[in-house]
Order: C-alpha cells, then structure tokens, then sequence
C-alpha cells in the first residue's frame, strides 16, 4: 500500500516566526500532535508534542517569548507518496518519530502519523499486548530471523504477542 492511501492531507503549517504559544493553542484545537513549519513554500521543520514538552515545558521556558522555529525539528525527515507504507513505517521505527511529512517535489501534500498506519493497517493492532501480556513480559529472546511486523532480518528477536519481533518494531508498538 502506498504512503498517500493512508496519509493525512490536511496538514496544519505554521511560519517559523510564529509564537510558540499559537502553535499549542492550534495543535489543542485541532487535537493533532504536529504542526509542519512552511518557509516560502517548503517544509523546513516540524514541531511535535514532545518538542513542546522538551524544549518549552522542561526547559522551563517563557513560551511567549519563542517562536515556531526556536523549537522546530530542523533536521526534517520525509517520505513520498508512492514509497510503500512499510518502508515508511521502517523509517518511522529506525528514527524514533510517530510523524512524517509526505512531500511531492519537495511539496509538502500530507503527513503520515502512526495514527494513519493503525487505521490503514489494522493487523498492527494484532501486534499489540493484551494487558496480561504486559504484566508477564515479553517472551524469550532468539537468534537471527525475520520481524513478523516489518519485514526485516534482525540478529535478535523477542516473541511478543505470540509473534517474533525485532526491537525497533517493540520500540514502535510500545512507545
């Protein structure tokens, strides 16, 4: 399945000099988890919950007094419409992100979120720990083999949810 059948189009964009404080109030309006930074067109950062968490609330900064691109993610990572969705989620997964803009000749045209995978992909939901399993743990570890999940070959596998998985499709479905 390609990225763009399961992508968000309406993506919420901000200008790098925005208040940080009107980009929170936009992400709790529109209960999403990110905002696109657009300059001149083209996606140049991304701001996450957790950019908000860390780099604001932690910090223990005066939101009013930062802009979008005081706490933006600059180091933007995409994908594109046609790229296969697992391939996207191995992306997700390999950088640790839940949220990756979907560009079209460096447009941006969508987001993909891991909201958007489940919703897609609803055999991910399979993957998922019951809350027994939770509280037994994971089973075994073994050697070499292939992720049930993503499709890769991994040194070590853990058996979770009765299906042999690498660690950073554990990472993924747990958080």
């Amino acid at each position: 399945m390609p990225v763009e059948d399961a992508m968000t189009t309406n993506v919420e964009t901000t200008k790098p000099s925005i208040p940080v404080t009107e980009v929170a109030k936009v992400m709790a309006e529109k209960e999403i988890g990110s905002v696109v930074v657009v300059e001149n067109g083209e996606a140049v950062g991304i701001i996450c919950e957790r950019d908000v968490l860390d780099k604001v609330v932690a910090a223990d900064a005066k939101p009013g007094e930062l802009t979008a691109e005081d706490i933006m993610e600059a180091s933007l990572i995409t994908t594109e419409p046609d790229t296969n969705i697992l391939d996207s989620v191995r992306l997700m997964v390999r950088n640790g992100i839940g949220h990756l803009p979907v560009v079209d000749n460096e447009t941006l045209i969508g987001i993909l979120t891991v909201q958007d995978v489940l919703k897609a992909m609803p055999e991910f939901l399979e993957t998922l720990p019951s809350r027994e399993e939770m509280e037994r743990g994971l089973g075994e570890a073994t050697g070499e083999g292939v992720c049930e999940v993503c499709g890769e070959v991994g040194e070590s596998l853990v058996e979770y949810n009765g299906r042999w998985i690498c660690e950073e499709c554990l990472d993924f479905l747990t958080g």
